[in-house]
């Protein structure tokens, strides 16, 4: 990214339905989804060129339980997972798709139908994500709370466990630890974990807010929990239980993220505040590095590689900074309308989506 007026990019073609879902990129397509309608029930996942920007396809759905919402986002607010083969699209509605990469549906569930529709203040936030051929779905609403496991392949249920748990808006994150693979999730005063083989849960630490938006990171076997002013270090050891007095390394309440995930990279976490103020803090021991103002506002989460730390703001100024222990802003472009949505990065290129397009920046492939 440069701070020169041409900076290298390309631009996609305009779109003005519903949606922040972050694009999704494999090889040369990159995935979007969308929704409109009267009651944004008309739902939408496109794909693109890689190399253009061109519109590949567009595959239209119809949702089966419209609900609140958040009005950006519509019904199109999860992010897609993707094996290479299939795209794997959760939408407010309750609507779970999986397509080929020509867009033709291999499978469709309503989870609104089976199991009620989504009860949700601002719409359903959370992502799916998938663990080999383990689809993985977080449901946490005013009414029964669930985690489901579904096979990739068909789309049938492998498990279902109900959570103690009311609305949140937090995606899972997995770790491979000792012997086994544990689901974190973080939602309603805890963060759980859960073997991924079973769904079972495992352990359990107390010390987050009522409603979690941000999604756990980790590095290694530390996980770092963010829900507004309540920002902690959990040390992930094979235990289980109540780890609430034996497992977290560290509490940070002056650290807070709202909206967006923290991101962890290179021993540091970066934790953008939803008026702007970003803060820096140190992974082993939450000590804080740096502390400044990055714009205004932020809902998309940053991202991180190449040595840089990327902050895409909500009025569109997408800053990017030197990671590390000291604060150096690299570049600041201004991408002409708003951010909403989390940024994305692929084989040296990083794609953005705002209000109105989808941006390509980075030398072309």
């Amino acid at each position: 990214m440069s701070t020169a007026a041409a900076r290298p990019s390309r631009r996609g073609a305009g779109d003005h339905r519903a949606g922040v879902s972050a694009p999704v990129v494999w090889g040369e397509h990159i995935f979007l989804t969308a929704s409109d309608g009267r009651l944004d029930d008309q739902l939408h996942v496109m794909s693109y060129d890689r190399k253009s920007g061109k519109q590949l396809w567009h595959t239209r759905l119809f949702g089966t339980a419209p609900t609140d919402l958040y009005p950006p986002g519509g019904m199109a607010v999860p992010t897609p997972a993707t094996d290479g083969k299939h795209l794997f699209a959760l939408f407010g509605t309750g609507d779970l798709v999986a397509l080929d990469f020509a867009g033709k549906p291999v499978w469709i569930r309503s989870l609104a139908q089976e199991y009620g529709p989504f009860r949700n203040r601002w719409g359903m936030g959370t992502s799916p994500i998938l663990l080999g051929n383990l689809l993985l779905v977080q449901v946490d609403h005013w009414s029964q709370s669930y985690l489901l496991g579904l096979d990739a392949e068909t789309g049938a249920n492998r498990w279902k466990t109900d959570r103690d748990a009311s609305v949140n808006w937090s995606s899972p994150v997995a770790l491979k630890l000792q012997d086994r693979t544990e689901l974190v999730l973080l939602g309603t005063y805890r963060a759980m974990g859960y073997d991924a083989a079973t769904g079972s849960q495992l352990w359990s630490v107390r010390g987050l807010g009522m409603q979690c938006i941000p999604s756990p990171v980790a590095l290694g076997s530390t996980l770092i929990a963010c829900s507004g002013e309540n920002t902690m270090a959990i040390r992930l050891d094979g235990r289980s239980g109540d780890l609430t007095d034996s497992n977290v390394a560290w509490k940070n309440k002056k650290a807070s993220a709202f909206v967006p995930s923290p991101v962890a990279y290179r021993g540091q976490v970066y934790i953008p505040g939803d008026s702007g103020i970003t803060q820096c803090l140190d992974a082993a021991s939450g000590k804080l590095l740096w502390k400044q103002r990055l714009g205004e506002q932020y809902h998309a989460s940053p991202l991180a590689g190449d040595g840089k730390v990327y902050f895409a703001s909500k009025e569109g100024v997408v800053r990017v900074i030197q990671a590390g222990a000291n604060f150096e802003v690299l570049a600041q472009n201004d991408m002409g309308e708003g951010i909403v949505a989390s940024p994305a990065i692929s084989d040296g290129q990083i794609f953005i989506r705002g209000e109105k397009h989808l941006f390509c920046i980075g030398k072309p492939k």
